[in-house]
């Protein structure tokens, strides 16, 4: 019998998600929300981004907007451990901690170089491929000056550029397969996301408005984050929009909560969890109010460093505990003092002479 439940306790797992004590089941997919929220960055919701982990031992993360990756460092998984990064599209509030998941992961221990994947565009100054040359480029100073310290195979990035107006598998390694399919967002270029793996799948949406390529790639599907964009009504009273740009933005850019269920309900999936709105305590019950006028089925609100838990007999939902002051995982870290280094760069005589050096 296949069962959806919030109640962890049952399966044998702790009521709250503590990192690094819990070992996936060779058959189980642990989801992780490292940013749920809006553009407009605020402490309690990071931008989009969303940590998949494998009981093969792969980890993903799908989107890195601003400040999600404080989030994933709370966490405490080692940098060498996270298998590839992708993303949606190139709207900062899904990709701008493209520093972060370069040059952090490499300070924090990356011995390989990033492998990262994003859709191209109508143009090529539209696609993944540019936008991470002109990142790389933006970086020279920051990463050329850390070339002698740090090993410099931390330093290269593969970026993986993916035609986005296909449904077409973009990754298969180790039994998981990631297929792209077109999104209906502002402009050609945004896609959605779907992970198999073992008998288990994971769709996530990135910004779409309700689409067929969601309806025809997301059937019965494990778990289906799908965005949903905090109502008309909300964004007038709460962002101070006017009735015009609340539609534009709440309905013709983004899946305002209605539109978002009424998809969901085509795709019938295990778990809707629904994403991309401020999830605050006076905009939840009319967000779950909107949606379940057409999802009448398992449903989470996201915030944060919720917690999915899914094998083929259940899922379940929870929050993880952590840390404001963690450090990097050093278990990966035996080889990093012995990883080739490059020259350093130039110190021009006239600062050098200005260098002293305490003797205490």
């Amino acid at each position: 019998m296949i069962r959806t439940t919030t109640d962890a306790v049952r399966h044998g797992y702790a009521e709250q998600y503590y990192p690094t004590t819990e070992e996936l089941k060779p058959d189980e997919m642990r989801i992780v929300a490292l940013g749920t929220g809006r553009p407009f960055l605020r402490r309690s919701q990071a931008n989009a981004s969303w940590l998949i982990e494998l009981g093969n031992g792969d980890k993903f993360i799908f989107d890195f907007g601003f400040g999600s990756q404080m989030n994933f460092t709370a966490l405490e998984i080692p940098y060498q451990d996270i298998t590839a990064y992708f993303c949606t599209h190139l709207h900062t509030d899904h990709v701008g901690d493209f520093g972060q998941i370069w040059v952090g992961s490499w300070a924090g221990g990356r011995l390989k170089p990033l492998e990262v994947y994003g859709p191209s565009g109508p143009e090529p100054k539209y696609g993944f491929k540019h936008f991470a040359e002109k990142q790389m480029e933006s970086y020279a100073w920051d990463t050329e000056s850390r070339v002698s310290a740090l090993p410099a195979i931390g330093a290269e990035v593969n970026a993986h550029e993916f035609d986005y107006s296909k449904v077409h598998v973009i990754y298969d390694h180790n039994g998981v397969k990631i297929t792209s399919f077109p999104a209906v967002h502002i402009y050609g270029g945004p896609v959605s996301l779907r992970l198999d793996w073992n008998g288990l799948s994971f769709v996530y949406s990135g910004d779409t408005t309700p689409s067929q390529f969601m309806i025809d790639n997301a059937q019965n599907v494990d778990v289906l984050v799908h965005e949903t964009f905090n109502t008309v009504g909300q964004l007038m009273e709460r962002s101070g929009y006017d009735e015009r740009t609340a539609r534009a933005i709440g309905t013709k850019i983004h899946s305002d909560p209605g539109e978002a269920a009424y998809v969901i309900a085509q795709c019938n999936p295990r778990l809707f969890v629904a994403f991309h709105f401020f999830n605050d305590f006076d905009t939840a019950p009319e967000m779950e109010s909107e949606i379940r006028e057409h999802w009448k089925g398992p449903l989470a609100l996201a915030t944060d460093f919720m917690t999915i838990n899914a094998t083929k007999e259940y899922v379940i939902t929870r929050m993880a505990k952590v840390s404001d002051h963690v450090w990097p995982n050093k278990a990966k870290h035996k080889d990093f003092g012995k990883a080739e280094r490059k020259p350093p760069m130039p110190m021009a005589d006239w600062l050098r002479e200005k260098q002293i050096f305490p003797k205490f």
